[in-house]
């Protein structure tokens, strides 16, 4: 008996930086997957997308698909898709990304302040968040990059590393637990390799390594406001200067969106979408 399947094609696709890639199914597979959507959901999006693909596709067109399709099936599993993107859209500054930084702290028990200066042993340095817990602190370091596919490398981890030995041996380390550096985006492998044998912790797109910074995220129900899809961009922009900086913020508020000359119909729409993502339906 014959054997009809079809043979495997080999062909680019080209990255956010430019470059060529060889088109891999089972990568196209995982990033569907934390949408959480079943495993039968997610083959079946990633094989209706690798058959309509063709030499030159661009991952953003591929992303774009794999929403689409993601959408049909779960609103909650498009936000949870999209959030790498959502967490980009707090950009161009990256003082929003700290606000966040500093949410995802205090949804955790932590108490937070931002951009404090903090006299080390020899120098002053500019802490983006500072979290207390149990009588101790924790530094926080954020980079947020303005491009999707930069990776923090090892150069950034030993810089970070080196305000942390200055600031723990300064008059306000004694208290010091531990020094965190978080991004949007994701961690070369030296840089991961570095912050384990050294003790810098990692939050981002592939860090920690059993459970990353996204996992949590969407464990908290912590969605970026950005992460909304009913809202334009420019009353996005509103809610952030008004720090709103997640969805949760919005829990209850109308009156904030009232304020801001919302259409009725339109806040409804709001306010249903926030309370999905809050309550975690799908």
């Amino acid at each position: 008996m014959r054997n009809h399947k079809k043979p495997r094609r080999h062909f680019n696709i080209i990255k956010a930086s430019g470059r060529p890639e060889p088109f891999s199914k089972n990568k196209l597979y995982q990033s569907i997957q934390h949408s959480g959507l079943s495993p039968k959901a997610c083959k079946s999006i990633t094989e209706k997308i690798a058959n309509e693909l063709n030499e030159g596709f661009k991952t953003r067109d591929i992303y774009h698909k794999a929403l689409h399709l993601v959408k049909e099936s779960s609103q909650v599993a498009a936000v949870q898709y999209s959030l790498k993107r959502a967490l980009f859209d707090l950009g161009p500054s990256g003082h929003n990304f700290e606000l966040f930084v500093s949410k995802y702290f205090e949804a955790k028990g932590h108490k937070t302040k931002t951009c404090q200066l903090i006299q080390g042993k020899f120098v002053k340095h500019e802490v983006d968040v500072i979290t207390e817990k149990d009588g101790y602190k924790n530094f926080v370091e954020c980079k947020f990059h303005n491009r999707l596919g930069i990776k923090n490398d090892i150069k950034i981890a030993l810089y970070v590393k080196a305000r942390w030995d200055d600031l723990k041996t300064g008059p306000d380390g004694k208290l010091l637990k531990s020094f965190y550096l978080a991004s949007n985006t994701a961690f070369s492998l030296d840089a991961i390799t570095y912050a384990n044998g050294s003790g810098l912790k990692l939050l981002g797109i592939n860090a920690p390594t059993e459970r990353s910074f996204l996992d949590e995220i969407k464990d908290l129900k912590l969605y970026p406001i950005t992460s909304l899809r009913c809202i334009k961009k420019s009353l996005k922009e509103s809610l952030i200067n008004k720090k709103i900086i997640v969805a949760k913020d919005l829990c209850g508020r109308e009156d904030l969106l009232i304020q801001l000359g919302i259409n009725e119909s339109i806040i409804r729409e709001i306010m249903s979408e926030v309370n999905i993502l809050c309550e975690g339906k799908r």
